[in-house]
C-alpha cells in the first residue's frame, strides 16, 4: 500500500488560489449572462409596449372620428333626410308641443300624460291668453246702464 503524502504547502496555497480565481469567473460569466438576458428582455418588452401605445393612439384617433361621424349624424337635419331616404315622413316635435309616446295600438303608455289632459291644457293655455278686442262704443253703452 501507497503512503499518505501531504501537498507541499506551495502546491496547496495554489491550488486554493486557482479554485477561487475560478470560481470568481464562473460568477463573472453567470453575471454577463443574466446581465445579456436582462437587457435582451427588457428591449423586448420596450419594443412591445411602444407597438402597444402605437395601437392605442391609432384606436383612439379612430374612436374620435368616429364619434365625431355619430354626432354629425345625431343632428336634426340628418336625421329628417335619412328619414326621408327611409319613406318615413316625421319632423321633431317643437320645444312648446306635447310629446306622448304612444304604443303601436296607438293607445299613450301608462304614468304619462293622457292626450285629453295634454288637449286640456293647451286650451286653457289659449284661454289665459285670451284678450277680448276693445270697443269704446261698448264700453259707453255698459257705463249708461249703471247710472
Amino acid at each position: 500500500m501507497r503512503k499518505n503524502r501531504k501537498m507541499p504547502k506551495k502546491m496547496s496555497v495554489v491550488a486554493g488560489l486557482s479554485v477561487k480565481i475560478g470560481a470568481v469567473m464562473v460568477m463573472l460569466f453567470a453575471w454577463g449572462i443574466l446581465y445579456v438576458l436582462a437587457t435582451s428582455s427588457c428591449t423586448q418588452l420596450s419594443t412591445t409596449i411602444r407597438e402597444k401605445e402605437r395601437l392605442l393612439a391609432k384606436l383612439e384617433d379612430e374612436q374620435k372620428r368616429q364619434s365625431a361621424a355619430w354626432d354629425r349624424m345625431k343632428t336634426n337635419e340628418s336625421l329628417e333626410t335619412a328619414l326621408l331616404r327611409h319613406g318615413i315622413s316625421m319632423k321633431t316635435p317643437n320645444p312648446a308641443t306635447q310629446v306622448v309616446r304612444m304604443d303601436a295600438s296607438g293607445r299613450p303608455y301608462s304614468g304619462q300624460i293622457s292626450v285629453a289632459r295634454a288637449r286640456e291644457r293647451s286650451k286653457a293655455a289659449q284661454t289665459a291668453k285670451y284678450t277680448p278686442a276693445r270697443n269704446p262704443a261698448a264700453g259707453m253703452a255698459s257705463n249708461r246702464r249703471r247710472r
